[in-house]
């Protein structure tokens, strides 16, 4: 029995292929532009990685919209007077509640409260707000780079197969 969201073993090739291509790719994009350690956009490449173009649009939108919601809550709550550990399980719930049910987000729900407990530990251990917003602003850049080149890479790959399966 295959675990859900496991390729099959058709497509497994595939994704290893669009995989290695996509974080080959953001790594020394972001490398270039002086990010030493892009894991956030390397892990949105084999997150949002398809076989079909409009499923890497689905998931990539999902991811970024989700990332966007926990890195908000994670900011107002390490903006708030006395910022603690007690208040990072607090923003995790939060960003559950408001994503599952006030603007009911599509898609991994989990995204925003890991990115709340990401936000808020980096801002709580140094106690600095600066540091969570930096946070918050590299996480949230480098989902959207990797879901990008994500994209483009399951592009890139539909193209390729199309026309290898079209030929005789």
């Amino acid at each position: 029995m295959t675990a859900p969201g496991t390729p099959t073993s058709l497509s497994t090739p595939q994704h290893a292929l669009q995989i290695v291509l996509g974080t080959t790719i953001v790594w020394a994009l972001l490398a270039s532009l002086g990010d030493a350690n892009p894991v956030w956009a390397m892990i949105s490449v084999a997150i949002v990685c398809e076989p079909e173009v409009q499923s890497a649009k689905a998931a990539t939108l999902s991811r970024v919209l989700h990332t966007l919601l926990g890195c908000v809550i994670g900011l107002l709550m390490v903006a708030l007077p006395g910022s603690g550990f007690w208040q990072i399980p607090l923003g995790m719930g939060m960003a559950v509640l408001v994503g599952t049910h006030l603007v009911k987000l599509p898609g991994n729900w989990r995204i925003a409260p890991v990115t709340v407990a990401l936000v808020m530990s980096a801002g709580v251990l140094q106690h600095s707000g600066q540091v969570a917003l930096y946070t918050a602003l590299k996480r949230a850049g480098e989902v959207l780079a990797g879901g990008g080149v994500a994209v483009l890479v399951s592009w890139g790959m539909s193209r390729f197969m199309t026309v290898e399966n079209d030929t005789p």
